[in-house]
């Protein structure tokens, strides 16, 4: 690994924050679909509804995956994505309280998307990003200095 530490010490490190992230976002994406399918999505007919449910598990995977990589790849900004994803779903379910969901898969769904957003401000998981950003500015410098000026023999 660049900077001279161990890729099996960093992954037992931070692998188990990063993980219950993603799967924090996965199960809020899917408590809010169902959810939604039972409540904003009722009155249609069932074929369209799993049309929905289809479309919206999709472009909930593309943000979530998406800025997770991102996050991965040393770029700082994507946790303002994976936050959205948190703030937007918790934003869907809120109002869904009107509808009188079954009380139980209410509270869960609201609950998933303020634990991601705690475990996203923790500081293993600060730390896990300040050190991926590190590792990306490194894998620069030496791409630049690959790239330098080679003299011709």
């Amino acid at each position: 690994m660049i900077g001279g530490g161990s890729l099996k010490g960093f992954l037992a490190r931070y692998f188990p924050v990063f993980m219950g992230t993603l799967l924090l976002g996965c199960f809020c994406g899917s408590m809010l679909l169902s959810l939604a399918g039972t409540t904003y999505w009722r009155a249609l007919e069932p074929s369209t509804r799993a049309d929905y449910v289809g479309f919206g598990t999709l472009a909930l995977v593309l943000v979530l995956v998406g800025a997770n990589l991102l996050i991965v790849r040393g770029r700082a900004w994507a946790v303002w994505g994976v936050a959205g994803y948190f703030l937007a779903c918790l934003a869907a379910v809120l109002p869904m309280f009107a509808y009188r969901p079954h009380q139980g898969v209410y509270l869960f769904a609201v609950l998933l998307p303020l634990l991601g957003l705690l475990l996203l401000n923790s500081q293993r998981h600060r730390e896990m990003r300040r050190k991926l950003v590190e590792i990306r500015r490194q894998r620069e410098l030496i791409i630049q200095a690959a790239k330098g000026p080679r003299s011709r023999r």
